[in-house]
This record gives structure tokens, sequence and C-alpha cells, in this order.
């Protein structure tokens, strides 16, 4: 009886380990996506920025 629990707490460790690895990647990938996210960010405001002083050309008074 003691050989079967082995061989099931091994299944469910090496299971257990699978999904660790899995959350890893998926948190790194998520990682990965925020950094893209981050860097769009910063381009837009630097983009609406230039806008703005270019359309603040043609503002009437």
């Amino acid at each position: 009886m003691d050989g079967f629990k082995g061989i099931v707490s091994s299944a469910d460790s090496e299971e257990a380990a699978a999904g660790v690895d899995q959350t890893a990647a998926s948190a790194q990938q998520a990682s990965g996506s925020m950094e893209d996210v981050a860097g769009s960010s910063e381009y837009l405001a630097k983009l609406a920025e230039e806008l703005n002083g270019l359309v603040g050309r043609f503002k009437l008074d």
C-alpha cells in the first residue's frame, strides 16, 4: 500500500510542478506584455505632446 501512495504522490508532485512551470511562463509572458504596453504608452504620450504643439500653431486668438 505504501508503494501505491508513493506513486500517487509522485504523480501529484509532477502535476504540481507542471502547474508551477505553466504559471511561471504565464507570469513571464504577462510581464513582457506589460512592458510593451508601458512602451506604447510612453510613445503615445510623446506623440500627443508633439501634436498639441503643432495644433497650437493654428489656434486663433
